[in-house]
Protein backbone atom coordinates (compact mmCIF):
# COMPACT_ATOMS: atom_id res chain seq x y z
CA UNK A 1 0.00 0.00 0.00
CA UNK A 2 2.76 2.36 0.89
CA UNK A 3 4.51 1.55 -2.36
CA UNK A 4 1.39 2.42 -4.30
CA UNK A 5 1.01 5.71 -2.47
CA UNK A 6 4.66 6.51 -3.09
CA UNK A 7 4.28 5.74 -6.77
CA UNK A 8 1.18 7.90 -6.98
CA UNK A 9 2.92 10.76 -5.21
CA UNK A 10 5.94 10.42 -7.50
CA UNK A 11 3.72 10.41 -10.58
CA UNK A 12 1.93 13.47 -9.28
CA UNK A 13 5.18 15.27 -8.65
CA UNK A 14 6.42 14.42 -12.14
CA UNK A 15 3.13 15.67 -13.59
CA UNK A 16 3.43 18.92 -11.65
CA UNK A 17 7.02 19.36 -12.75
CA UNK A 18 6.04 18.84 -16.39
CA UNK A 19 3.19 21.33 -16.03
CA UNK A 20 5.50 23.78 -14.34
CA UNK A 21 8.00 23.40 -17.14
CA UNK A 22 5.30 23.98 -19.73
CA UNK A 23 4.01 26.94 -17.73
CA UNK A 24 7.49 28.43 -17.62
CA UNK A 25 7.75 27.94 -21.38
CA UNK A 26 4.44 29.69 -21.90
CA UNK A 27 5.47 32.59 -19.64
CA UNK A 28 8.85 32.85 -21.38
CA UNK A 29 7.21 32.98 -24.84
CA UNK A 30 4.67 35.54 -23.62
CA UNK A 31 7.43 37.69 -22.13
CA UNK A 32 9.43 37.51 -25.38
CA UNK A 33 6.37 38.46 -27.43
CA UNK A 34 5.59 41.34 -25.11
CA UNK A 35 9.19 42.54 -25.22
CA UNK A 36 9.23 42.36 -29.01
CA UNK A 37 5.85 44.11 -29.23
CA UNK A 38 4.52 41.17 -31.30
CA UNK A 39 1.27 39.21 -31.06
CA UNK A 40 1.50 36.11 -28.85
CA UNK A 41 0.07 32.83 -30.17
CA UNK A 42 -0.26 30.15 -27.47
CA UNK A 43 0.04 26.61 -28.82
CA UNK A 44 -0.96 24.76 -25.63
CA UNK A 45 -3.86 22.33 -25.98
CA UNK A 46 -6.41 21.21 -23.44
CA UNK A 47 -8.16 22.87 -20.55
CA UNK A 48 -5.20 23.36 -18.27
CA UNK A 49 -4.20 26.86 -19.64
CA UNK A 50 -7.64 28.12 -18.66
CA UNK A 51 -7.12 26.95 -15.08
CA UNK A 52 -4.07 29.22 -14.90
CA UNK A 53 -5.80 32.06 -16.85
CA UNK A 54 -3.14 31.78 -19.52
CA UNK A 55 -5.67 32.25 -22.30
CA UNK A 56 -6.77 35.57 -20.77
CA UNK A 57 -3.13 36.57 -20.31
CA UNK A 58 -2.48 35.88 -24.02
CA UNK A 59 -5.50 37.96 -25.04
CA UNK A 60 -4.44 40.87 -22.79
CA UNK A 61 -0.89 40.73 -24.16
CA UNK A 62 -2.20 40.85 -27.72
CA UNK A 63 -4.57 43.70 -26.84
CA UNK A 64 -1.76 45.71 -25.24
CA UNK A 65 0.48 44.96 -28.21
CA UNK A 66 -2.20 46.18 -30.64
CA UNK A 67 -2.73 49.35 -28.59
CA UNK A 68 1.01 49.99 -28.45
CA UNK A 69 1.42 49.49 -32.19
CA UNK A 70 -1.54 51.79 -32.90
CA UNK A 71 -0.12 54.45 -30.58
CA UNK A 72 3.31 54.08 -32.16
CA UNK A 73 1.86 54.49 -35.64
CA UNK A 74 -0.15 57.51 -34.50
CA UNK A 75 2.89 59.04 -32.83
CA UNK A 76 4.99 58.40 -35.91
CA UNK A 77 2.31 60.04 -38.04
CA UNK A 78 2.25 63.07 -35.76
CA UNK A 79 6.04 63.31 -35.89
CA UNK A 80 6.02 63.12 -39.69
CA UNK A 81 3.37 65.84 -39.85
CA UNK A 82 5.37 68.05 -37.49
CA UNK A 83 8.60 67.41 -39.43
CA UNK A 84 6.86 68.16 -42.74
CA UNK A 85 5.35 71.35 -41.33
CA UNK A 86 8.67 72.51 -39.90
CA UNK A 87 10.52 71.64 -43.11
CA UNK A 88 8.15 73.81 -45.16
CA UNK A 89 8.05 76.78 -42.81
CA UNK A 90 9.62 79.97 -44.12
CA UNK A 91 10.47 80.96 -40.55
CA UNK A 92 13.50 79.43 -38.90
CA UNK A 93 12.61 77.22 -35.91
CA UNK A 94 15.24 76.21 -33.33
CA UNK A 95 14.91 74.14 -30.14
CA UNK A 96 17.64 74.20 -27.47
CA UNK A 97 18.06 72.61 -24.05
CA UNK A 98 18.76 74.39 -20.77
CA UNK A 99 22.45 74.73 -21.69
CA UNK A 100 21.64 76.31 -25.08
CA UNK A 101 22.75 73.16 -26.91
CA UNK A 102 20.96 72.68 -30.22
CA UNK A 103 18.33 69.94 -30.14
CA UNK A 104 16.46 70.65 -33.38
CA UNK A 105 16.70 73.09 -36.28
CA UNK A 106 14.45 73.05 -39.34
CA UNK A 107 15.89 73.58 -42.86
CA UNK A 108 15.08 77.30 -42.78
CA UNK A 109 17.05 77.66 -39.54
CA UNK A 110 19.99 75.68 -40.92
CA UNK A 111 20.06 77.93 -43.96
CA UNK A 112 19.67 81.18 -42.03
CA UNK A 113 22.21 80.31 -39.33
CA UNK A 114 24.46 78.31 -41.68
CA UNK A 115 24.40 75.17 -39.52
CA UNK A 116 26.44 72.42 -41.16
CA UNK A 117 26.30 68.68 -40.38
CA UNK A 118 25.32 67.24 -37.02
CA UNK A 119 24.11 69.51 -34.23
CA UNK A 120 25.59 67.38 -31.44
CA UNK A 121 27.48 69.54 -28.95
CA UNK A 122 26.82 72.77 -30.85
CA UNK A 123 25.60 75.78 -28.93
CA UNK A 124 23.23 78.41 -30.24
CA UNK A 125 25.75 81.13 -29.34
CA UNK A 126 28.01 79.82 -32.10
CA UNK A 127 25.48 81.04 -34.66
CA UNK A 128 23.78 83.99 -32.94
CA UNK A 129 26.37 86.15 -31.24
CA UNK A 130 24.17 88.77 -29.64
CA UNK A 131 24.04 89.87 -25.99
CA UNK A 132 20.44 91.00 -26.58
CA UNK A 133 19.52 87.47 -27.66
CA UNK A 134 21.21 85.86 -24.66
CA UNK A 135 19.31 88.16 -22.32
CA UNK A 136 16.09 87.35 -24.18
CA UNK A 137 16.79 83.61 -23.73
CA UNK A 138 17.04 84.01 -19.95
CA UNK A 139 13.83 86.04 -19.76
CA UNK A 140 11.89 83.52 -21.87
CA UNK A 141 13.04 80.61 -19.68
CA UNK A 142 12.00 82.57 -16.59
CA UNK A 143 8.58 83.23 -18.12
CA UNK A 144 9.14 86.99 -18.10
CA UNK A 145 8.80 87.67 -21.83
CA UNK A 146 6.37 86.45 -24.48
CA UNK A 147 6.57 89.19 -27.10
CA UNK A 148 8.82 89.83 -30.08
CA UNK A 149 12.37 91.08 -30.03
CA UNK A 150 14.44 92.41 -32.93
CA UNK A 151 18.12 91.49 -32.97
CA UNK A 152 20.95 92.15 -35.39
CA UNK A 153 22.82 89.17 -36.84
CA UNK A 154 26.16 90.45 -38.16
CA UNK A 155 28.23 88.35 -40.53
CA UNK A 156 31.34 90.13 -41.70
CA UNK A 157 30.19 93.06 -43.81
CA UNK A 158 26.56 91.94 -44.02
CA UNK A 159 23.86 92.32 -41.40
CA UNK A 160 20.48 90.65 -40.95
CA UNK A 161 17.61 91.87 -38.81
CA UNK A 162 15.81 89.00 -37.07
CA UNK A 163 12.49 89.12 -35.28
CA UNK A 164 12.65 86.54 -32.47
CA UNK A 165 9.81 84.93 -30.54
CA UNK A 166 10.28 82.14 -28.03
CA UNK A 167 8.53 79.91 -25.52
CA UNK A 168 9.59 77.27 -23.00
CA UNK A 169 8.63 73.65 -23.74
CA UNK A 170 7.89 71.91 -20.42
CA UNK A 171 8.87 68.23 -20.15
CA UNK A 172 6.53 65.66 -18.60
CA UNK A 173 9.49 63.91 -16.98
CA UNK A 174 10.73 66.00 -14.04
CA UNK A 175 14.14 64.35 -14.36
CA UNK A 176 14.58 65.75 -17.90
CA UNK A 177 15.27 69.53 -18.22
CA UNK A 178 12.82 71.69 -20.15
CA UNK A 179 13.51 72.80 -23.71
CA UNK A 180 13.13 76.25 -25.27
CA UNK A 181 11.74 76.93 -28.74
CA UNK A 182 12.72 79.98 -30.80
CA UNK A 183 11.16 81.22 -34.03
CA UNK A 184 13.44 83.48 -36.06
CA UNK A 185 11.91 85.60 -38.81
CA UNK A 186 14.32 87.37 -41.15
CA UNK A 187 12.85 90.85 -41.64
CA UNK A 188 15.91 92.36 -43.31
CA UNK A 189 14.08 92.85 -46.62
CA UNK A 190 11.08 94.36 -44.82
CA UNK A 191 13.41 96.80 -43.06
CA UNK A 192 14.98 97.77 -46.37
CA UNK A 193 11.54 98.24 -47.95
CA UNK A 194 10.42 100.28 -44.97
CA UNK A 195 13.47 102.48 -45.40
CA UNK A 196 12.74 102.83 -49.12
CA UNK A 197 9.13 103.73 -48.36
CA UNK A 198 10.12 106.39 -45.84
CA UNK A 199 12.71 107.79 -48.23
CA UNK A 200 10.15 107.80 -51.06
CA UNK A 201 7.56 109.64 -48.94
CA UNK A 202 10.18 112.15 -47.82
CA UNK A 203 11.34 112.72 -51.41
CA UNK A 204 7.81 113.10 -52.76
CA UNK A 205 6.92 115.50 -49.95
CA UNK A 206 10.05 117.53 -50.69
CA UNK A 207 9.36 117.58 -54.43
CA UNK A 208 5.74 118.64 -53.96
CA UNK A 209 6.47 121.27 -51.33
CA UNK A 210 8.28 123.73 -53.65
CA UNK A 211 5.69 124.05 -56.46
CA UNK A 212 2.78 123.94 -54.00
CA UNK A 213 4.37 126.70 -51.91
CA UNK A 214 4.95 128.84 -55.00
CA UNK A 215 1.41 128.30 -56.27
CA UNK A 216 -0.05 129.13 -52.86
CA UNK A 217 2.10 132.26 -52.49
CA UNK A 218 1.22 133.74 -55.86
CA UNK A 219 -2.46 132.76 -55.66
CA UNK A 220 -2.77 134.31 -52.18
CA UNK A 221 -1.19 137.51 -53.47
CA UNK A 222 -3.57 137.59 -56.43
CA UNK A 223 -6.57 137.14 -54.16
CA UNK A 224 -5.51 139.64 -51.50
CA UNK A 225 -3.95 142.36 -53.67
CA UNK A 226 -5.85 141.82 -56.89
CA UNK A 227 -6.95 145.45 -57.26
CA UNK A 228 -3.55 146.91 -56.40
CA UNK A 229 -1.58 144.75 -58.85
CA UNK A 230 -0.85 146.01 -62.32
CA UNK A 231 -2.08 143.86 -65.22
CA UNK A 232 1.50 142.97 -66.13
CA UNK A 233 2.15 141.79 -62.55
CA UNK A 234 -1.01 139.70 -62.54
CA UNK A 235 0.04 138.15 -65.83
CA UNK A 236 3.50 137.36 -64.46
CA UNK A 237 2.00 135.77 -61.34
CA UNK A 238 -0.35 133.64 -63.44
CA UNK A 239 2.58 132.48 -65.58
CA UNK A 240 4.43 131.42 -62.42
CA UNK A 241 1.37 129.53 -61.22
CA UNK A 242 0.90 127.89 -64.61
CA UNK A 243 4.57 126.84 -64.79
CA UNK A 244 4.42 125.20 -61.35
CA UNK A 245 1.08 123.52 -62.11
CA UNK A 246 2.72 122.00 -65.17
CA UNK A 247 5.62 120.90 -63.00
CA UNK A 248 3.22 119.27 -60.53
CA UNK A 249 1.35 117.56 -63.35
CA UNK A 250 4.59 116.18 -64.83
CA UNK A 251 5.76 114.98 -61.43
CA UNK A 252 2.48 113.17 -60.70
CA UNK A 253 2.44 111.57 -64.15
CA UNK A 254 5.99 110.29 -63.70
CA UNK A 255 5.16 109.01 -60.21
CA UNK A 256 2.16 107.07 -61.52
CA UNK A 257 4.17 105.55 -64.36
CA UNK A 258 7.07 104.65 -62.07
CA UNK A 259 4.81 103.11 -59.42
CA UNK A 260 3.13 100.88 -62.04
CA UNK A 261 6.51 99.83 -63.39
CA UNK A 262 7.94 99.06 -59.96
CA UNK A 263 4.91 97.12 -58.76
CA UNK A 264 4.73 95.07 -61.95
CA UNK A 265 1.24 96.24 -62.87
CA UNK A 266 2.47 97.87 -66.08
CA UNK A 267 2.55 95.50 -69.04
CA UNK A 268 4.12 95.76 -72.46
CA UNK A 269 2.02 96.07 -75.60
CA UNK A 270 4.55 94.39 -77.84
CA UNK A 271 4.20 94.60 -81.57
CA UNK A 272 6.37 94.34 -84.63
CA UNK A 273 7.71 97.86 -84.94
CA UNK A 274 10.67 99.64 -86.51
CA UNK A 275 13.30 100.72 -83.98
CA UNK A 276 14.81 103.01 -86.63
CA UNK A 277 11.43 104.73 -87.04
CA UNK A 278 11.26 105.44 -83.30
CA UNK A 279 14.72 107.01 -83.41
CA UNK A 280 13.96 109.06 -86.55
CA UNK A 281 10.71 110.34 -85.00
CA UNK A 282 12.70 111.34 -81.92
CA UNK A 283 15.25 113.16 -84.10
CA UNK A 284 12.47 115.06 -85.86
CA UNK A 285 10.93 116.16 -82.55
CA UNK A 286 14.28 116.96 -80.92
CA UNK A 287 15.74 118.99 -83.78
CA UNK A 288 13.77 122.22 -83.09
CA UNK A 289 15.01 122.23 -79.48
CA UNK A 290 18.68 122.23 -80.49
CA UNK A 291 20.45 125.53 -80.88
CA UNK A 292 21.28 125.99 -84.54
CA UNK A 293 24.95 126.07 -85.37
CA UNK A 294 25.96 124.94 -81.86
CA UNK A 295 24.09 121.69 -81.15
CA UNK A 296 23.39 118.80 -83.48
CA UNK A 297 22.07 115.24 -83.49
CA UNK A 298 23.83 112.46 -85.41
CA UNK A 299 22.57 108.92 -86.06
CA UNK A 300 24.56 105.76 -86.72
CA UNK A 301 21.90 103.09 -87.17
CA UNK A 302 22.87 99.57 -88.14
CA UNK A 303 20.91 98.31 -91.17
CA UNK A 304 20.70 94.93 -89.40
CA UNK A 305 18.62 96.42 -86.60
CA UNK A 306 15.17 97.64 -87.53
CA UNK A 307 11.90 95.80 -86.91
CA UNK A 308 11.64 94.24 -83.43
CA UNK A 309 8.98 93.03 -81.00
CA UNK A 310 8.77 96.06 -78.70
CA UNK A 311 6.34 98.43 -77.07
CA UNK A 312 6.89 101.49 -79.31
CA UNK A 313 5.21 103.97 -76.94
CA UNK A 314 7.25 102.97 -73.91
CA UNK A 315 10.49 102.66 -75.86
CA UNK A 316 9.89 106.11 -77.35
CA UNK A 317 9.67 107.39 -73.79
CA UNK A 318 13.09 105.87 -73.06
CA UNK A 319 14.72 107.82 -75.89
CA UNK A 320 12.76 110.97 -74.98
CA UNK A 321 13.76 110.85 -71.29
CA UNK A 322 17.45 110.31 -72.04
CA UNK A 323 17.56 113.12 -74.61
CA UNK A 324 15.62 115.44 -72.27
CA UNK A 325 18.28 114.84 -69.63
CA UNK A 326 21.00 115.74 -72.11
CA UNK A 327 19.37 118.98 -73.29
CA UNK A 328 18.64 120.03 -69.70
CA UNK A 329 21.71 119.02 -67.74
CA UNK A 330 24.64 118.24 -70.10
CA UNK A 331 26.06 121.76 -70.00
CA UNK A 332 28.23 122.66 -72.96
CA UNK A 333 27.24 119.72 -75.17
CA UNK A 334 27.43 120.18 -78.93
CA UNK A 335 26.59 116.68 -80.19
CA UNK A 336 24.07 113.98 -79.32
CA UNK A 337 25.01 110.72 -81.01
CA UNK A 338 22.62 107.74 -81.20
CA UNK A 339 24.09 104.43 -82.31
CA UNK A 340 22.57 100.93 -82.75
CA UNK A 341 24.49 97.68 -83.07
CA UNK A 342 23.77 93.94 -83.17
CA UNK A 343 26.33 91.96 -81.16
CA UNK A 344 26.09 88.29 -80.12
CA UNK A 345 22.32 88.16 -80.36
CA UNK A 346 21.83 91.39 -78.40
CA UNK A 347 20.74 94.75 -79.77
CA UNK A 348 22.86 97.49 -78.18
CA UNK A 349 21.74 101.12 -78.29
CA UNK A 350 23.85 104.00 -77.04
CA UNK A 351 22.94 107.67 -76.62
CA UNK A 352 26.04 109.77 -76.16
CA UNK A 353 26.80 113.43 -75.57
CA UNK A 354 29.99 115.46 -75.22
CA UNK A 355 28.77 117.67 -72.39
CA UNK A 356 30.01 118.27 -68.86
CA UNK A 357 29.81 114.60 -67.83
CA UNK A 358 28.84 113.10 -64.49
CA UNK A 359 31.14 112.84 -61.45
CA UNK A 360 32.20 109.26 -60.69
CA UNK A 361 30.67 109.47 -57.20
CA UNK A 362 27.24 110.20 -58.71
CA UNK A 363 27.37 107.77 -61.63
CA UNK A 364 26.16 104.62 -59.76
CA UNK A 365 23.08 106.50 -58.49
CA UNK A 366 21.69 108.26 -61.56
CA UNK A 367 19.03 105.57 -62.16
CA UNK A 368 17.65 105.95 -58.62
CA UNK A 369 14.41 107.80 -57.96
CA UNK A 370 14.77 111.54 -57.35
CA UNK A 371 18.55 111.40 -57.63
CA UNK A 372 20.01 114.56 -59.10
CA UNK A 373 23.63 115.35 -59.85
CA UNK A 374 23.05 119.11 -59.75
CA UNK A 375 20.04 119.42 -57.46
CA UNK A 376 19.60 123.17 -57.67
CA UNK A 377 19.86 123.30 -61.46
CA UNK A 378 17.56 120.29 -61.89
CA UNK A 379 14.71 121.85 -59.93
CA UNK A 380 15.28 125.19 -61.62
CA UNK A 381 14.85 123.50 -65.01
CA UNK A 382 11.72 121.62 -63.92
CA UNK A 383 13.11 118.10 -63.77
CA UNK A 384 11.37 115.48 -61.64
CA UNK A 385 14.40 113.27 -60.95
CA UNK A 386 12.42 110.24 -62.17
CA UNK A 387 13.28 110.15 -65.88
CA UNK A 388 16.24 107.75 -65.78
CA UNK A 389 14.54 105.54 -63.18
CA UNK A 390 11.64 105.13 -65.62
CA UNK A 391 14.16 104.35 -68.37
CA UNK A 392 15.71 101.58 -66.27
CA UNK A 393 12.35 99.92 -65.53
CA UNK A 394 11.10 100.08 -69.13
CA UNK A 395 14.29 98.52 -70.45
CA UNK A 396 14.15 95.76 -67.84
CA UNK A 397 10.49 95.17 -68.69
CA UNK A 398 11.70 94.50 -72.26
CA UNK A 399 14.20 91.97 -70.88
CA UNK A 400 17.21 94.24 -71.30
CA UNK A 401 19.74 96.07 -69.14
CA UNK A 402 20.89 99.68 -68.92
CA UNK A 403 24.14 101.26 -67.78
CA UNK A 404 25.88 104.63 -67.82
CA UNK A 405 29.47 105.59 -68.63
CA UNK A 406 30.85 109.04 -68.14
CA UNK A 407 34.06 111.02 -67.92
CA UNK A 408 33.69 114.35 -66.20
CA UNK A 409 34.30 117.15 -68.67
CA UNK A 410 34.13 114.83 -71.70
CA UNK A 411 30.56 113.53 -71.86
CA UNK A 412 28.19 110.71 -70.95
CA UNK A 413 26.94 107.54 -72.64
CA UNK A 414 23.66 105.83 -71.71
CA UNK A 415 23.84 102.29 -73.07
CA UNK A 416 20.99 99.82 -73.01
CA UNK A 417 20.56 96.39 -74.49
CA UNK A 418 17.49 94.59 -75.82
CA UNK A 419 17.01 90.91 -76.72
CA UNK A 420 17.17 90.19 -80.44
CA UNK A 421 13.50 89.74 -81.40
CA UNK A 422 13.90 90.44 -85.11
CA UNK A 423 12.87 86.95 -86.23
CA UNK A 424 9.67 87.07 -84.19
CA UNK A 425 8.99 90.59 -85.45
CA UNK A 426 9.38 89.48 -89.07
CA UNK A 427 6.85 86.69 -88.52
CA UNK A 428 4.42 89.15 -86.88
CA UNK A 429 4.86 92.00 -89.38
CA UNK A 430 1.81 93.05 -91.44
CA UNK A 431 3.55 91.96 -94.65
CA UNK A 432 4.25 88.48 -93.25
CA UNK A 433 0.66 88.14 -92.06
CA UNK A 434 -0.67 89.11 -95.49
CA UNK A 435 1.65 86.62 -97.16
CA UNK A 436 0.36 83.96 -94.79
CA UNK A 437 -3.23 84.64 -95.80
CA UNK A 438 -4.17 86.53 -92.64
CA UNK A 439 -5.73 89.91 -93.10
CA UNK A 440 -4.00 92.66 -91.16
CA UNK A 441 -6.32 94.79 -89.07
Amino acid sequence: MEVVIALLLGAWVVYLLLRLRRLRGVMRDATDALGARKPYLMNEQGEWPKHFYLDKLAREINTLTDIHRANARQEEGYLQQVETALANLIEAVVVVNDENLLVMANPAARSLLRIQGSMDGKRLEQYIQSPVFLELTKRIRAGEYSGRQEIELVRGKTSHTLEVTGAPIPNADPQVPDLTLFVLHDITRLKVLEGVRKEFVANVSHELRTPVTIIKGYSDTLLEDHEQLAPSERGRFLEKIQRNVDRLHLLLEDLLVLSRLEWGTESLNRESYSLQQIIRDLAENLQPRLEKGKERLTLDLSPNVDRMMIDPIKLSRVFQNVCDNITRYAKGFSVIHIRTRLEDGVVTISIEDNGCGIPQADLPHIFERFYRVDKGRSRELGGTGLGLSIVKHIIRLHGGEVQARSVEGEGTSIIFSLPDTRAEADRSSPQALRRGGVRSV
